[in-house]
């Protein structure tokens, strides 16, 4: 077959012409091609805007059906700028002269494209084999997480792959990520985060109706809120990790100071889940250089200039901390400990005086971490094969492990720690139980495909036995997911539904970090792809995090589809 070098070398010298191969969609011409790609390109950024500036504050009932109100909100402009761009690429297909287009687009299928593709096919399914049409459809009231959502979620996954990030800005970090736009999601993040804070110290700057001590912010419950957060606040904080310039460095550092202290002080433990995972991978990430080392230090003191921060602000007149919590919660005496003792101030000044000696020793030449990288990997291994014993150890001979020991009943006085029984976690150790039984009662079908999109309250209170030990752990208040994302996944979707969207996720972390030394803003996404998991281990999809996980999905995607281009894997012959 005969190429035409000069068309080859055009396109490869001219990043803003596109083909079937790099976007997924066959035009025309040139022309066409660069026409549509670009027309998506804005709908998307507007999409974009929308969806990090307004729709964290949009909240005209208060807090009384927030829920509801924030999926209208979502489901309506998501349906508004998908048919658009629907429309537009449609349109460039129908006047497309080649008529392989679909062949040519499935060809440059990624493994996660593959595996979201597979989810979408997965929730459909399970809606059609489910007993419960209406609750799958829309999913549970107040929740919306049905195969309505699932869908928009995968589609915002394809379409912000595609055509979100520009091949020609990928030099400077795709512009639109690391530039106005990311500066705009981290600047309304970081007003969502500043309001969470005056509310824990019972400061409104704005009145919402419905307000109590468990609401904060524009967002609603705290584990709505904290939800938001372990998508949000990684992206500042890796931000700030991986940023050569100094100023992006000062914006991303308040960004984390206000982050940090937003998510010690919001009340929901699953917070720390976060902190503990993104600071374990920062300092595995932080191995490959001593500068790398320098910033993990230097976020290690703004995490304790976070509690500081919080410590002082209970000295202000009229300012008091409203949320500790029960006295049997590790979690609240963790939250009691950095805010109240001097734990933090103490730890601050030994990191900043080994920061200063690292600095002495790295500019005699006397030392570089990557020689210790081997060191640190074996006691990170033992420190984490040192805590799964233990935990085995519990499990095995139902002993109950305290953090403290205070004289009294459990559960009454002193902390649990490690009482991994059914009122673990706020109850979270009976909804696990109950999700797994519920799992091992379905039949085969159902243990394939599911009981349905957001079905797992349907199914669990038809079953009698599971019904009683759901009244008997939660009295009145009705479950609707095992606050454990990957096991309501399984119920709902089945162990189809859950590999695949298993298989999104780690598929999406190991092939960003393979591209990070070409595009080091993917260090960004595969991190927060990281605390977003960690944190729904304990929690659950809603609408104030899953679409921004799935927009991060998809933006990560395409940066690294532009990254393959370079590369010459995207080449046209």
């Amino acid at each position: 077959m005969k190429v035409n070098r000069n068309k080859v070398d055009q396109e490869k010298e001219d990043p803003h012409i596109c083909n079937a191969e790099n976007t997924g969609i066959l035009c025309l011409t040139v022309k066409g091609c660069r026409l549509h790609h670009k027309i998506c390109h804005y709908i998307f950024m507007v999409y974009f805007l929308v969806m990090a500036v307004i729709y964290p504050f949009y909240a005209p009932g208060g807090y009384t059906r927030i829920g509801e109100v924030k999926y209208v909100f979502f489901s309506n402009v998501s349906l508004i700028t998908l048919a658009a761009a629907g429309t537009v690429v449609l349109l460039a297909a129908l006047v497309s002269r080649d008529r392989e287009w679909i062949v040519k687009h499935y060809r440059r299928m990624s493994v996660t494209d593959w595996f979201a593709y597979g989810y979408g096919l997965a929730v459909m399914v399970s809606y059609l084999c489910c007993d419960y049409k209406e609750t799958a459809l829309w999913g549970a009231e107040g929740w919306y997480m049905g195969v309505m959502s699932q869908l928009m979620f995968v589609l915002l996954y394809f379409c912000f792959s595609r055509y979100f990030c520009r091949p020609s800005i990928r030099r400077e970090a795709t512009g639109a990520l690391s530039g106005k736009c990311l500066g705009l999601w981290l600047a309304a993040a970081a007003g969502v985060f500043l309001l969470g804070i005056c509310n824990r110290y019972s400061f409104y700057p704005i009145i919402m109706e419905g307000q109590t001590e468990t609401f904060i912010s524009t967002l609603g419950n705290i584990n709505w809120f904290c939800g938001y957060w372990s998508v949000t606040a990684p992206l500042g904080i890796l931000l700030y990790w991986c940023s050569e310039k100094r100023g992006v460095r000062i914006l991303t550092g308040i960004y984390s100071l206000a982050a940090m202290l937003s998510g010690i002080t919001q009340g929901s433990n699953s917070a720390y889940l976060v902190f503990i995972v993104l600071f374990i991978a920062l300092f595995i990430l932080s191995l490959q250089g001593n500068q790398k080392l320098y910033r993990f230090l230097e976020l290690c003191m703004i995490f304790m200039a976070a509690c500081q921060t919080g410590k002082l602000l209970q000295c202000v007149p009229g300012l008091s901390y409203n949320y500790w919590g029960s006295q049997a919660d590790a979690g609240a005496g963790i939250t009691a400990g950095l805010l109240t003792g001097n734990a933090a101030t103490g730890a601050f000044l030994i990191l900043l005086g080994g920061y200063m000696l690292l600095h002495v020793l790295d500019k005699h030449g006397m030392f570089r971490i990557e020689r210790y990288r081997g060191k640190c990997f074996v006691g990170m291994a033992a420190a984490v094969g040192l805590l799964f014993t233990v935990i085995c150890l519990r499990l095995i001979d139902g002993r109950v492990i305290y953090f403290r020991e205070v004289p009294g009943t459990v559960g009454q006085s002193g902390y649990r720690g490690l009482a991994l029984d059914e009122d673990w976690g706020n109850g979270r150790g009976a909804a696990w139980t109950c999700g797994g039984d519920a799992f091992r009662s379905m039949g085969l079908l159902h243990k394939t495909v599911g009981v349905g999109p957001d079905c797992f309250a349907d199914y669990i209170y038809d079953v009698q036995e599971l019904a009683q030990r759901m009244a008997d752990s939660f009295g009145s208040a009705r479950l609707t997911n095992a606050h454990n994302e990957w096991l309501t996944v399984l119920v709902n979707t089945g162990v189809l539904g859950l590999l695949c969207y298993v298989g999104i996720m780690l598929t999406a972390f190991v092939r960003y970090l393979r591209k990070t030394e070409e595009q080091p803003l993917l260090y960004v996404f595969a991190v927060t792809l990281l605390a977003y998991t960690a944190h729904n281990m304990v929690s659950f999809q809603q609408v104030l995090s899953t679409p921004y996980l799935f927009i991060v999905l998809g933006a990560g995607e395409g940066l690294r589809r532009l990254c393959r281009r370079e590369d010459g894997e995207g080449s046209v012959a």
